[in-house]
């Protein structure tokens, strides 16, 4: 499956600290994944939306249930999952 147009939504972030969201319109296209993939992204926002391996911001081009920033940092967290179930 590839990555979501990084240009169907973008986020617009406020003077007085709300995030607002907004989805491209097409002519006779079908907006409810682009409405429920940019509620999703609100919604991580919201609750601070980092990577857990560099703790960077996820990029909002990223799918909507992306947990890490990169390709890299998917690999590293990888990486020591595995060391540590070796060692124990």
């Amino acid at each position: 499956m590839g990555a979501p147009d990084p240009h169907g939504v973008w986020i617009e972030c406020h003077d007085d600290g709300t995030i607002s969201a907004f989805c491209e319109k097409w002519f006779h296209s079908n907006m409810r994944t682009r409405k429920a993939r940019a509620r999703s992204i609100l919604h991580n926002m919201a609750k601070g939306w980092n990577c857990p391996t560099c703790g960077d911001p996820v990029p909002t081009y990223r799918r909507a249930d992306a947990v890490y920033c990169s390709e890299g940092c998917r690999k590293r967290a990888a990486r020591i999952r595995r060391v540590e179930f070796v060692s124990n």
